[in-house]
């Protein structure tokens, strides 16, 4: 080897040197590297697993919130229908309840006018009644004397009386 140019001690130092080194890259960084970069790759599969895992949640959650939405609807529409039907039982109600007062004030209404009738009739007959003595007074003033005025008078007004409670 000495032809070669290489010298067997420094060869063999050189050897060591190499395994020294090798040994000390093995300790100090292969190991690290590859214990950080198996490190890393666990937690790139926990990352993935949790992922998928919150991709399942999401999904199920989609589905609870659509069951949720269509159950909602449906109760919505429920209610609206029978707040419908409801206002309607309730117009209803108050249309009858018109049709009453409207009644009830057109009953009394016809009930004022007869005895509104009644009023101007017996207040027709007494103003005739005293028309008429009024009359018969000035017309038997000159013709009568006054015990027959008196009862012409009386007569009159009795049949007078009697024509007013007729009507």
């Amino acid at each position: 080897m000495d032809k070669l140019g290489i010298e067997p001690s420094l060869l063999l130092a050189q050897i060591v040197n190499f395994l020294v080194i090798l040994v000390l890259l093995n300790k100090l960084l292969y190991k690290p590297i590859l214990t950080m970069l198996e490190k890393r790759k666990k937690e790139i599969e926990d990352t993935v697993k949790i992922t998928e895992r919150l991709k399942k949640d999401e999904a199920r959650m989609e589905e609870k919130h659509e069951k949720v939405l269509t159950k909602a609807r449906e109760e919505a529409s429920s209610i609206i229908e029978e707040a419908k039907k409801q206002a309607k039982d309730v117009e209803k109600e108050l249309i009858a309840k018109a049709h009453e007062e409207a009644f009830t004030i057109i009953t009394r209404g016809k009930e004022e006018a007869k005895e509104v009738v009644t009023r101007s009739h017996a207040a027709v007959a007494k103003q005739a009644v005293e028309l008429a003595v009024v009359m018969a007074k000035r017309l038997l003033d000159g013709i009568l004397n006054a015990k027959e005025q008196h009862d012409v008078i009386g007569k009159k007004i009795k049949d007078l009386e009697v024509w007013a409670n007729r009507l």
